[in-house]
């Protein structure tokens, strides 16, 4: 008797239009796609965020070869510290020279050591969690050459 009752109640539920509605796959695949959306995009910011930085590293690496190269040819570092910064501001305004400093400027030593300092903004990062400034990374890089003479 209670098997014929249950299975009469389990075939009403079946049987009912709530039972069907839950059974079909419509919109299934919708609601997968909104819920891997937000990773995707975090994902994909990430990567952005990266290129970002390893592109800011090579740009900051030729400033100092160019500020080198200017120094071991004209011995005017206020010289070298313009081609560095050339090269710099031709990164897309996330990429800032905070310094160019050349070391080693002695007469009797042809030797010299040209540093640059860059700072590459982390440009997916709210204004508002950090005092309405983006924040930055600091990356100093530096070359060593001699002065023709």
């Amino acid at each position: 008797m209670l098997l014929k009752f249950t299975s009469i109640i389990r075939d009403s539920i079946y049987s009912s239009r709530a039972a069907s509605i839950l059974k079909e796959d419509r919109g299934s695949s919708t609601i997968e796609f909104l819920g891997i959306l937000p990773i995707v995009i975090i994902v994909l910011s990430v990567m952005w965020q990266m290129i970002v930085g390893v592109h800011g590293v090579v740009v900051a690496q030729s400033a100092v070869n160019e500020a080198a190269k200017v120094y071991s040819i004209t011995e005017d570092a206020v010289e070298a510290s313009k081609a560095a910064e050339n090269i710099v501001s031709t990164a897309s305004g996330y990429l800032s020279l905070s310094g160019a400093p050349i070391e080693g400027t002695g007469d009797y030593d042809p030797k010299f050591t040209a540093k640059v300092n860059v700072d590459i903004k982390l440009v997916f990062l709210p204004k508002k969690l950090f005092g309405g400034t983006i924040p930055s990374v600091t990356y100093t890089t530096e070359a060593t050459g001699r002065v023709i003479k």
